[in-house]
């Protein structure tokens, strides 16, 4: 197969601003810019051209963090283990000024980082972006965001926290006028690949026999009755997908004493598995409670795919068209191009072979595609609570407390590139918003009533991860609080509440009394 490429050996290091905005922590971090790429090599792996007239760009990066010493951080204070930055942080300008957003695949999951104290996983994904071929030159940035990591105290984990991310961070890329062209073998009996102009006359040699070969067997086939032609058509390829265990997400740890309830999962409604595929007793677990996780996999995800399989996911109570889920992934602006109908079947064609035919069927005779067997964290934060109601009031708080563990930060998190628009405009993020706030706000309250206030303000720290900015969470947290004997949590609390409201909503806050 024959490669374009280009290269910008640039191996320059940056620092980038990691902070927390509840607690103003920063711990700046070294972001180190490898190299960048021009190739016709598809990054996904999955051996697509570039799009007629284009090319990809594609990034190597990494990120660790920087221990500084003062009155108050040592050599073990840090983030690690972050949620790496989605797609829409990464931008490239070329040298007219036009932009393009980064694709974002194959994030790696931090929960089990064995060197959270070097990597903290920030960049942990492969980016890339489409480009004209004709490029040379242009700017890469790195824009400000937002993500999710755990902080450490002298390399001991204390817990998770929303990261805003500094910026912007630019980095100018510069290639060859002419591309190099490089023609790839395979191996044989053992010998190297070879590359040059006379493996590429053997590769043409080649290319032009299996043309004849395949024009002699097309006009075999050409001269068969149609009747067989149309049986032939009817004879579907069956793909065996190897299911191996995906990364979960991280456990949370929280102040308050383990409740043993019973285990509930909701699961939305999905068609029955078809009877002649093989047992399976998998479950494809989708979370969006925090950022986007899905579990099991079979390899990589890019953002599209994994907008679409979240889209079915939160969407199962029926089958949806390509045309609606194309809607949905891909909508239509002012400045915009639509994506033409083979490259969404391509998406759901990868979107198939991340989580299985199993979980995503072909839609072939049927209304339109539907996950099977799939259950969301959010599905079960509603059947837990649907659950606590039909229960005496002792046994309704734990499932409450339950339904709260499952909260890992703003729905959606990580993933605000165009494919996920769909979150917002069809209100999902908001409606998980609201049931979340609603029902920390009266979790919290009878468990003041009842004096456990540590678990109050466990609760409401809970609800504070889905919704930073909700003014009445705050106040609750106020009170409690206040309740309390330690000033000093005070003083950090107005600081924290400084960060995501207004200054004369804090003014407020500190005008609330005991009691």
């Amino acid at each position: 197969m024959t490669k374009e490429t280009a290269l910008d050996q640039i191996d320059q290091s940056f620092r980038i601003s990691v902070t927390n905005p509840l607690t103003r922590t920063d711990l700046p971090a070294v972001l180190r810019v490898l190299d960048a790429t021009l190739t016709t090599d598809d990054p996904s792996a999955n051996s697509n051209s570039p799009p007629r007239g284009e090319i990809y760009l594609t990034l190597r990066l990494s990120c660790g963090p920087v221990h500084f010493q003062n009155a108050t951080l040592g050599p073990g204070d840090f983030f690690s283990t972050m949620t790496p930055l989605p797609a829409t942080a990464l931008r490239y300008v070329t040298a007219s000024g036009r932009s393009y957003v980064s694709t974002r695949i194959d994030p790696i999951n931090q929960a089990n980082n064995p060197f959270a104290s070097n990597d903290n996983g920030l960049v942990d994904a492969t980016y890339y972006f489409t480009v004209p071929i004709r490029n040379r030159r242009g700017t890469f940035e790195i824009l400000p965001s937002r993500t999710f990591g755990t902080q450490y105290e002298g390399y001991v984990a204390i817990g998770t926290a929303t990261l805003d991310i500094g910026g912007p961070t630019r980095v100018a890329l510069q290639f060859p006028k002419k591309l190099t062209v490089t023609t790839t073998t395979p191996h044989r009996h053992g010998q190297a690949t070879e590359t040059g102009n006379g493996t590429m006359f053997a590769s043409m040699l080649n290319f032009a026999s299996t043309l004849l070969g395949v024009f002699l067997v097309g006009s075999f086939y050409l001269a068969r009755p149609r009747s067989r032609r149309r049986r032939a058509r009817q004879v579907q390829p069956t793909f065996v997908v190897r299911e191996t265990q995906g990364p979960t997400a991280p456990a949370t740890s929280s102040p308050v004493s383990v409740v043993d309830v019973p285990s509930t999962t909701h699961v939305p409604s999905t068609p029955s598995p078809d009877p002649s595929r093989p047992a399976d007793t998998s479950t494809l677990r989708v979370d969006v409670l925090g950022p986007l996780t899905l579990s099991p996999t079979n390899g990589t995800a890019s953002d599209p795919v994994r907008a679409i399989v979240a889209y079915l996911a939160m969407n199962n109570e029926r089958p949806h068209s390509l045309e609606e889920i194309q809607t949905a992934i891909w909508p239509l602006t002012e400045n915009g191009s639509d994506i033409k109908r083979p490259a969404m079947r391509n998406y759901m064609a990868d979107a198939r072979k991340v989580v299985g035919e199993r979980h995503l069927p072909t839609a072939s005779g049927k209304s339109g595609y539907q996950l099977v067997d799939v259950t969301t964290d959010w599905h079960e934060f509603e059947g837990l609570i649907a659950q606590s109601q039909g229960v005496a009031k002792p046994a309704a708080l734990p499932l409450k407390r339950q339904a709260l563990s499952l909260v890992r930060g703003v729905p959606f998190t990580a993933d605000t590139s165009r494919y996920f628009t769909w979150a917002f405009s069809t209100s999902v993020v908001y409606k998980i918003t609201e049931a979340v706030t609603t029902l920390t706000h009266t979790v919290s309250r009878e468990l003041v009533l009842a004096s456990e206030l540590g678990g109050a303000e466990w609760v409401l720290r809970q609800g504070l991860l889905c919704d930073p900015s909700s003014l009445t969470l705050w106040e609750d947290l106020t009170d409690v609080l206040l309740e309390g004997k330690d000033a000093s949590l005070l003083d950090l609390h107005w600081k924290a509440a400084g960060t995501v409201l207004e200054s004369d909503e804090v003014t407020a806050l500190r005008t609330r009394k005991h009691g």
